[in-house]
């Protein structure tokens, strides 16, 4: 596990692996700029999210539809904040424990901390680590948008974006989709 600590530097692909799908352009250009429901999946108090992956054509970054992680919230009594599934991060490097960090002193609602006292973080990698593509970033914006669904926090896109830049300046990209 990783692609946490050190940003997505360094990698690349080989573009006989990409996902078919990544050659296909989103028909509905304003999907792009908002949060698409259909990623967020709700049952039986867990919670998740998939956490695209990009790459670079020539018309600049998109996102690859068939290429993702998975954040989980998972039922779980927890003394702190809790993830699982990024072994050999530390905890300050994560990039999702960041964004739980900067989401909170943004909003200062309790309800964050009280969510993560009854819930752990379960993140399923697919993206491989230090690849390119976006995965810490990735993980951290979809972190940050599942946050806002279950909390029910009043926040804007900008102001999950914005959020998000003081992370790292990648994740307003998987902010906006």
């Amino acid at each position: 596990m990783g692609g946490f600590a050190g940003g997505d530097e360094g990698g690349y692909w080989d573009i006989d692996i990409l996902p078919t799908s990544m050659d296909q352009q989103n028909d509905n250009q304003s999907e792009n700029f908002s949060i698409k429901k259909s990623d967020i999946e709700i049952g039986d108090s867990i919670y998740s999210i998939k956490a695209h992956a990009r790459v670079k054509s020539l018309s600049g970054w998109i996102r690859v539809e068939d290429l993702y992680d998975t954040i989980t919230f998972v039922p779980d009594e927890c003394k702190t904040f809790t993830i699982e599934g990024c072994d050999n991060i530390p905890l300050e490097s994560n990039t999702i424990y960041k964004a739980f960090l900067a989401l909170y002193d943004f909003t200062n609602d309790s309800d964050i901390l009280d969510f993560f006292y009854t819930h752990k973080v379960v993140v399923t990698k697919r993206i491989p680590p230090s690849a390119g593509p976006g995965g810490s970033a990735s993980d951290a914006a979809a972190f940050i948008r599942l946050v806002k669904e279950v909390c029910n926090l009043i926040l804007s896109t900008d102001e999950l974006a914005k959020i998000g830049s003081s992370i790292t300046p990648d994740i307003p990209f998987f902010i906006y989709n």
